[in-house]
């Protein structure tokens, strides 16, 4: 029969349980430069959907934006050519969506006007 001192801490079943719910337990975070890919793939898939060839200015203007904070300024004009090309209403229901992009990278995004909608 074991004591309980005998057991080598290595391979203690709780010290192995705990540290897997442990591991399962951390939020993946998601590499910056990952975040502005996606974040610059969603605004450009949503300007070909709703500018098509019109909104190509806006286009490069993501394109060449270089952070996640230079996608979050160009907010105000990519809803603005969205609202005069398909209405307010459906401008508004992309930028929702797009500013849902930036929830914890960006600290505007808790507070936007389009996330409350």
């Amino acid at each position: 029969m074991k004591i309980d001192s005998e057991v080598r801490p290595d391979t203690n079943p709780m010290r192995l349980r705990n540290s897997f719910w442990a591991l399962l337990g951390q939020p993946a975070t998601e590499a910056p430069e990952a975040v502005v890919e996606r974040v610059r793939g969603a605004m450009l898939s949503a300007l070909v959907e709703h500018l098509g060839p019109e909104g190509q200015e806006l286009k490069q203007q993501v394109h060449f934006a270089h952070d996640i904070e230079s996608l979050w300024y160009l907010r105000p004009e990519i809803m603005n050519a969205m609202a005069a090309r398909r209405g307010e209403a459906r401008a508004r229901v992309c930028m929702t969506g797009l500013t849902a992009l930036f929830k914890d990278h960006h600290p505007g995004a808790a507070s936007s006007r389009f996330g409350a909608l």
